[in-house]
């Protein structure tokens, strides 16, 4: 089986690279048993048609970024808080997750990757949400090492007899937080299956497709030691075996 993971604009010494983060790879190395396929962004002026690679694939899997949407795609004006910006993984994202969606093709979008699955779906974002009356401060902690930055900093509360409940046999668990974007209007057909203890939308689920799961944490990273991470990515192996 074939997982196509989209790549992100990585800028390493003197060069400009499109690329995955390992713990990506790790992951879908430890817990799902697919051959992952990286899908680099279009190169600028050049239309990205993911038509044929998703006739080819058996799954998605959308990553997070530290780049941000360019909110022209969701009707509000471009200010220094929305930076930085890729227009080209915007490109590739939306029409990925739209011919995923169209061929009901399993999915899993990952920070980054859930707004922008909310986007296609018609909704919006909020940005700079910790300057919001009674949010956490969902961004990055100043952090030395992998395990300081990624380590969980909330409660993530699952919607009863939800997806994650269900699939994990509790109401909530804590996640890492690396983001100052949030959802602002759900796109249709999103359910929330999960919120933070101040209301900010965690985690959703498309109800008119087999399969397709956003988290706004991250679960690429501890996979091995918290409770959610291993079993979704295995999740996602399930629901490209029996698709």
């Amino acid at each position: 089986m074939l997982l196509g993971i989209i790549c992100n604009e990585k800028n390493q010494d003197l060069d400009t690279l499109q690329a995955v983060n390992h713990l990506y790879l790790r992951a879908v190395a430890e817990h799902m048993d697919v051959q992952p396929l990286l899908i680099p962004a279009a190169m600028p002026g050049q239309k990205f048609n993911a038509d044929r690679l998703l006739d080819t694939l058996d799954g998605v899997l959308i990553t997070g970024n530290r780049s941000n949407i360019h909110p022209s795609h969701y009707g509000a004006t471009a200010t220094p808080s929305h930076e930085p910006f890729d227009r080209n993984r915007d490109a590739a994202a939306f029409s990925l997750i739209q011919g995923a969606l169209q061929r009901d093709l399993p999915m899993l979008t990952v920070c980054r990757g859930m707004q922008e699955l909310n986007i296609v779906c018609g909704g919006s974002l909020s940005t700079d949400i910790q300057t919001q009356t009674g949010k956490l401060d969902h961004r990055t902690p100043n952090a030395d090492t992998l395990k300081a930055r990624y380590v969980a900093r909330h409660s993530a509360q699952f919607l009863e007899n939800g997806y994650f409940h269900n699939l994990l046999g509790v109401q909530q668990a804590q996640t890492n937080s690396l983001h100052w974007q949030a959802i602002d209007k759900l796109g249709n057909d999103l359910i929330v299956e999960a919120q933070a203890e101040d209301g900010t939308i965690e985690a959703v689920r498309h109800s008119q497709v087999s399969y397709c799961i956003g988290v706004q944490w991250h679960p690429e990273y501890q996979t091995g030691e918290n409770i959610i991470s291993a079993k979704l990515f295995g999740d996602l192996g399930r629901a490209m075996q029996e698709r």
